[in-house]
């Protein structure tokens, strides 16, 4: 094989998974901050028995904590490359969080969340805007929606916390 199609084979794969890694309009990828979301996820009340959703999941960060709170802990992530990492990730650290840590490749506005008790999401206004009237159609009463950096415009949070704002259904 000419070594200027390997290299040329090389390029485009390494584009290919550039443009999945930084994939999403609604969101780009930007880790969260790890030093409060313990805390957070605690005043949520995720715990056993309670079902966990972040939409946007990026690298399994929260999903994991959520997991090793013993809560089932579903991350829905646009990015298939960071659906697998975060799937690695889980692997990798299982005996930690017991098999409760699950990722999916999809839409984050095409799903239904009326199972979920609590939904995390770190997204820009854009996709936080879209996703607040679906969130209040959708989740059971009582349910808690946590807010990180933008915040829903029109649903009024019973707490915050730092960057974090918590609303309950």
């Amino acid at each position: 094989m000419d070594l200027t199609l390997i290299i040329s084979f090389g390029i485009l794969l390494g584009c290919l998974i550039a443009l999945s890694w930084f994939a999403g309009s609604d969101a780009p990828y930007i880790p969260t901050k790890m030093d409060h979301i313990r805390k957070i996820l605690k005043l949520a009340g995720v715990k056993k028995g309670k079902k966990f959703y972040e939409l946007g999941s990026g690298d399994g960060r929260v999903v994991i904590a959520a997991s090793r709170l013993r809560a089932q802990s579903i991350g829905i992530e646009q990015s298939w490359i960071r659906v697998l990492y975060s799937r690695w990730k889980t692997y990798r650290q299982n005996d930690a969080i017991e098999g409760n840590c699950q990722f999916y490749h999809g839409n984050i506005f095409s799903r239904n969340y009326s199972d979920a008790d609590i939904v995390y999401i770190f997204l820009l206004h854009k996709g936080v805007n879209k996703l607040e009237e679906k969130l209040k159609k959708e989740l059971k009463k009582g349910s808690v929606a946590i807010t990180q950096t933008y915040h829903f415009p029109s649903w009024k949070p019973f707490k915050k916390e730092e960057d974090f704002w918590l609303y309950r259904k």
